[in-house]
């Protein structure tokens, strides 16, 4: 039985590798078929390319005469440096006579700029004039609101602690009492066409016109925040608001009724109530040790500055902190000399901060262009007072209340072939805490 099994087996095996073998001959030939007709076709290819011509470089046609002689020129030396030669080549720039001369005639239209030639105009970008951002956003507290008026609350007077067994029931020490004042949000808005073809043909305007306006925003608040003390004008009459602006710093009473030299007044809080009065707070103003009067000296001392510091309460010696002083006021500052002519802020502190601005007695300086210049030369006595220095903890000191959004629209089409442009802002400022700053008053009202 298994010698038939093995004698079927080996059948099997001499069947397998018999069609093996006539497989193998079949490819072979195919592949031999094929690679004899694609050499046939490659031979066939090759033919066909040598028969072709190659094409002649295609030149553009030159615009001028000079052109045309810088190429052939451009031609010449290519081919001297190709060939390899170290000899001189003498170099031919004409075809003929008639090409010199059509040479010179253009050459001789084009001795001048290009400017009325056919000359391209370039343009500088377009840009504006800086403006002074309001320093005093980088200085107060700024909260906002989605109200179109803000109250200010205050705990006033003392809880009356008293010393002995006795127990001090409500008695007169004890002062506790509150005191509000509320602020209505003014508004400033501006509204203005520009013509589209303006805005077309000038790239980059549109852009600059509305940067501008945002910086315009910022400086007539900042003019408003300090110097508006107007409450009979109105926006259109009066630059900083009056009656329509913000109640401005120089708007605050509180200095002495008479100036007297290197004193401070007392600061207190204003009435209580909602009225356009209510929260006029007394200023701590500090009188400078020489009035400047309505000259143009500024008097202004370094024992000057020391008053002011410890004018300030101690606990208002935080790290909120600043000066915030006119630029002119820094700069009769930072002149001020010892007896030996030797700048007093520069031998207190060398070379301890870069620039021309630094600290002050240990306190940072904001300067501010908005505040009052610390001289008024050519007013006349008793008309002017100036406060061209604070020293505060602003952070405590003043308060500006904006409304959530400032409102910017483009108006498409308003009046035919314009776009109006629209900005609004509302907002509010108050002194917050009237300890928490020291006012200098350089010239004085009554000198």
């Amino acid at each position: 039985m298994s010698k038939e099994i093995i004698e079927k087996l080996d059948a099997i095996e001499a069947s397998t590798l018999a069609k093996a073998e006539e497989i193998a001959a079949k490819a072979n030939e195919s592949v031999e078929a094929a690679k004899a007709e694609l050499t046939e076709k490659v031979a066939t290819l090759e033919a066909k390319v040598a028969s072709l011509n190659a094409p002649s470089i295609i030149r553009p046609i030159a615009k001028s005469i000079r052109a045309d002689v810088n190429r052939s020129v451009r031609e010449q030396l290519k081919e001297y440096a190709n060939g390899g030669k170290s000899f001189e080549k003498e170099l031919k720039m004409f075809a003929d006579e008639s090409q010199y001369y059509a040479y010179m005639n253009e050459a001789s239209l084009l001795t001048a700029g290009g400017d009325g030639k056919g000359g391209r105009t370039a343009y500088d970008p377009v840009f504006v004039a800086l403006r002074m951002y309001n320093p005093m956003r980088g200085l107060s507290r700024t909260v906002a609101t989605e109200g179109s008026s803000y109250q200010f609350r205050v705990k006033t007077g003392n809880a009356g602690a008293q010393w002995g067994y006795a127990i001090q029931n409500n008695g007169a020490a004890t002062t506790e009492n509150t005191s509000i004042w509320q602020l209505v949000l003014k508004d400033i808005n501006v509204q203005f066409p520009i013509r589209t073809a303006a805005l077309d043909d000038i790239d980059g305007l549109e852009a600059n016109v509305v940067d501008d306006m945002l910086a315009e925003f910022a400086q007539a608040e900042a003019l408003s925040m300090i110097i508006n003390d107007d409450q009979t004008g109105t926006g259109t009459s009066v630059t900083t608001g009056g009656a329509d602006g913000l109640r401005g710093l120089d708007q605050y009473g509180g200095a002495n009724s008479t100036y007297t030299g290197g004193t401070t007044s007392t600061a207190a809080f204003g009435s209580s109530g909602t009225s356009s009065t209510s929260g006029l707070h007394s200023l701590a103003t500090y009188d400078q040790l020489t009035t400047n009067g309505f000259a143009s000296t500024n008097n202004v001392t370094f024992q000057d500055l020391v008053n002011v510091v410890y004018a300030l309460p101690q606990a208002y010696w935080t790290p909120n902190a600043k000066w915030m002083i006119n630029p002119v006021m820094l700069s009769a500052i930072r002149g001020l000399k010892d007896n030996q002519g030797t700048p007093i802020f520069e031998r207190m502190h060398p070379a301890a901060e870069d620039g021309i601005v630094g600290k002050l007695l240990g306190f940072d300086v904001v300067v501010n262009t908005y505040v009052d210049t610390p001289t008024a030369a050519g007013a006349s006595a008793g008309t002017v007072a100036k406060y061209p220095l604070y020293f505060a903890d602003f952070s405590r000191f003043h308060t500006i209340i904006d409304r959530l959004n400032m409102v910017m629209r483009r108006y498409d089409q308003t009046a035919p072939g314009f776009i109006t442009f629209f900005g609004e802002k509302r907002l509010a400022t108050s002194v917050r805490d009237p300890f928490a700053g020291v006012r200098y008053r350089s010239t004085a009202t009554g000198a």
